[in-house]
């Protein structure tokens, strides 16, 4: 699995969401799931093969990055 960061081009240092996935198509279809539209956002590779603590690969995931 790999970590992304999902940003607008016109903010670049603000990042909206992050996902952990295989490729930039499963972070679409992750966001698709969530009813989230990413059609005019940047998806940028973070790092690839992260794992948690243990070792293991984490688990596909899309969340919100902002701080509420």
């Amino acid at each position: 699995m790999n970590s992304y960061n999902i940003y607008s081009k016109e903010e670049p240092a603000t990042i909206l969401y992050h996902a952990i996935a295989t490729d930039e198509q499963q972070v679409k279809e992750l966001a698709d799931k969530n009813n989230i539209a990413i059609d005019n956002l940047e998806i940028e590779l973070e790092r690839e093969n992260v794992k948690n603590e243990l070792g293991k690969a984490y688990p596909s995931s899309f969340r919100d990055a902002l701080v509420k």
